[in-house]
């Protein structure tokens, strides 16, 4: 999202990150977006018309802090990636931080609370990036004996992406754990792959 006009100066951007930590908060502490324009003028201890003058309405600022959101983690992502010696640790470390975007208040939770008001859909978040990356390590793993040749990479890496939106964590590494036993060996027996020949 580009800047509004007289938004670029360091104050302005510090004003900016203010209300959309104020509105985090608040989408967090609601399960959403029901929420009220004072109430982030409250919590950030400006006018009404301040607040409107770097987003003029409800669902921009919502989408500017979705966006935030996502970019940090497709970013934490690319950045796992990028250090990762092979394509077991990089699974693990994507398997890791999913697993964190998806704590309350993380950016999965984020983009699925703002849905409602006019912010674009999670599928239009540039989260289809992450499903890039993990088909492309799940390609990786192939090529390194960890995955089956045969395995769709790109339906399993919507699977897997999909499984962190679907259930509430206790146990972040379980989670991660129990996702990459999933993505990796599956749920069927010898006796289940005769049936699907």
């Amino acid at each position: 999202m580009a800047a509004r006009p007289g938004t670029a100066t360091p104050k302005s951007a510090a004003t900016r990150e203010k209300i959309m930590a104020a509105t985090a908060e608040l989408m967090v502490e609601r399960g959403g977006t029901d929420f009220q324009m004072a109430e982030v003028t409250s919590r950030c201890g400006m006018s009404k018309g301040a607040l409107y003058y770097y987003f003029p309405d409800k669902a921009e600022l919502v989408r500017a802090v979705l966006d935030r959101a996502v970019e940090g983690l497709v970013a934490e992502v690319e950045r796992v990636v990028a250090t990762a010696p092979s394509a077991g640790e990089s699974i693990q470390g994507l398997m890791g931080a999913l697993c964190e975007a998806t704590r309350p208040g993380g950016p999965l939770m984020l983009a699925m609370a703002g849905a409602g008001v006019g912010a674009t859909p999670v599928e239009g978040l540039r989260l289809e990036r992450i499903v890039d990356v993990l088909e492309a390590q799940l390609e990786r793993a192939k090529g390194e004996g960890l995955a089956r040749p045969e395995v769709n990479a790109r339906l399993a890496a919507a699977a897997v992406a999909g499984a962190f939106l679907v259930f509430e964590r206790v146990d972040v590494r379980a989670t991660a754990a129990d996702v990459l036993d999933l993505a990796l060996r599956g749920v069927g027996t010898d006796a289940a792959r005769e049936l699907c020949a």
